[in-house]
């Protein structure tokens, strides 16, 4: 597939499963207990739709692990969210204060140098991320598209915050869309995936653990079509 457009990465054939995991957002104990209940190989795809970070309790752990099985030669492809987007802001804008807010609120200290800056191995992390990634029959993206706009396949903003988008088949190449971002009912999840709906929310707010039908990160196997549950074992997000 040939690729004319900067916000998203050429991915190559798969030879082994093709996995998708959306918002983490710091769980990163239910994240590791998830690949292990997959049993992730190399010769696997990991697709991932955005906001690793934030609200859970261990942001920084979830980066280091997704940053180790990229350096051990896993095929871990992650696409940018709202979450990821605001911490690259915050490093271009270098406003101290809301540095060190973002660094009490969310205990993300270890990503910044003594000069609240992002270190170099998270910024170049961060920075990586496309906004979108489109395979043969699916388009992975953190919140979707923007089909009303003159060109939904650019508009970066609308990709990690939209949220209520109509499916357009022509734009879309009659592709299947899967994302994360809005947190939805696990009721819900399922009905789309048994429907093959071209929209498929998976986001069950992983973080929210108290929140009913809510609580699990979830990773949904495209060759199956089988939706694995990971019920969140980490502290509880706010």
């Amino acid at each position: 597939m040939t690729i004319n457009n900067p916000y998203t990465i050429s991915i190559p054939s798969c030879i082994g499963n093709r996995y998708v995991i959306p918002d983490i957002h710091g769980c990163s104990k239910s994240l590791m207990s998830l690949i292990d209940k997959i049993g992730l190989k190399k010769e696997d795809q990991l697709f991932l739709l955005g906001d690793y970070i934030d609200r859970g309790s261990d942001s920084v752990g979830v980066i280091n692990f997704l940053i180790e099985l990229q350096q051990a030669d896993y095929q871990v492809y992650p696409v940018r969210g709202n979450h990821e987007e605001d911490i690259l802001m915050l490093h271009q804008n270098k406003i101290d204060k809301l540095i060190i807010r973002y660094i009490n609120k969310e205990n993300t200290s270890a990503f910044f140098t003594s000069n609240l800056e992002l270190k170099p191995e998270y910024f170049n992390f961060f920075k990586s991320m496309p906004y979108f990634i489109e395979l043969e029959d699916y388009f992975f993206v953190h919140a979707g598209f923007d089909f009303k706009s003159i060109k939904p396949f650019e508009n970066t903003d609308e990709m990690i915050q939209i949220r209520n988008w109509p499916y357009h088949p022509a734009l879309a190449k009659n592709k299947t869309i899967v994302h994360g971002h809005n947190p939805t009912e696990l009721d819900e999840i399922h009905k789309r995936i048994d429907w093959n709906a071209r929209i498929i929310p998976l986001d069950n707010g992983c973080v929210f653990s108290h929140a009913l039908e809510m609580g699990n990160l979830l990773c949904l196997e495209l060759g199956t079509f089988q939706l694995i549950c990971q019920e969140n074992i980490d502290a509880v997000g706010n």
